[in-house]
């Protein structure tokens, strides 16, 4: 039986809020309306598409004109982490090599393209994943696309773990088992397993799929 651990990035595998404020500030400031962009504000959007940064950023930025300053921060925000990695949280590393011993161990994120090749080039951890999707390659929500890279890999059980109640909601809308990282950024308010500490989840993943 094929079963796969599908994984967050965002307040689940490591926090890169502050990377991500500096890369969107310095966009901000060198465009003709001038504005900072700071953690704080970061934070609450992490996990969203994300098509609404712009409205929780920059919302006195004519609609045009957002957009193409969202692209641009979500490129250079690309660039930026590649030498400006996020901090991994706590047993990540040794956790997933355990994990990955008995299960395939997938990304799923709400993120642009590029991102994620980021992360892994950053984090050094591209050796672990079997296979990646994300909302930048076709702007489906994540339940979708959980189906989507289940149902390419073949996997009969799988379970996601994120940090949100959108990751919840759109988790069990699919059909699957959701464990909570409470110590990320998010809330939720009925997982299926909470997760105190990414290690954790060795033991939480032996009872969620085993058969």
């Amino acid at each position: 039986m094929k079963k796969a651990l599908v994984f967050d990035i965002d307040g689940t595998l490591w926090d890169a809020a502050q990377r991500f404020a500096e890369a969107w500030d310095a966009v901000g400031m060198k465009s003709k309306y001038q504005y900072h962009v700071t953690k704080e504000q970061i934070v609450p959007c992490l996990g969203l598409p994300m098509s609404e940064f712009p409205g929780r950023l920059f919302p006195h930025v004519p609609l045009e004109d957002a957009k193409v300053l969202l692209k641009e921060s979500l490129d250079y925000e690309n660039e930026y982490l590649y030498t400006h990695p996020g901090n991994l949280y706590e047993g990540v590393k040794e956790t997933l090599e355990k994990l990955k011993e008995k299960y395939d161990l997938l990304i799923l994120s709400n993120c642009q393209l590029g991102y994620i090749d980021a992360f892994l080039a950053g984090t050094g951890l591209g050796y672990l994943f079997k296979d990646t999707i994300c909302w930048g390659e076709n702007f489906q929500p994540k339940s979708v696309n959980l189906g989507i890279i289940l149902k390419r890999g073949g996997y009969e059980k799988a379970m996601y773990v994120g940090d949100t109640l959108y990751d919840e909601e759109e988790t069990h809308k699919a059909g699957y088992k959701f464990a909570y990282a409470s110590y990320g950024f998010g809330r939720s308010t009925n997982p299926d397993y909470v997760l105190k500490k990414f290690s954790d989840l060795i033991e939480v993943a032996e009872d969620a799929l085993s058969e």
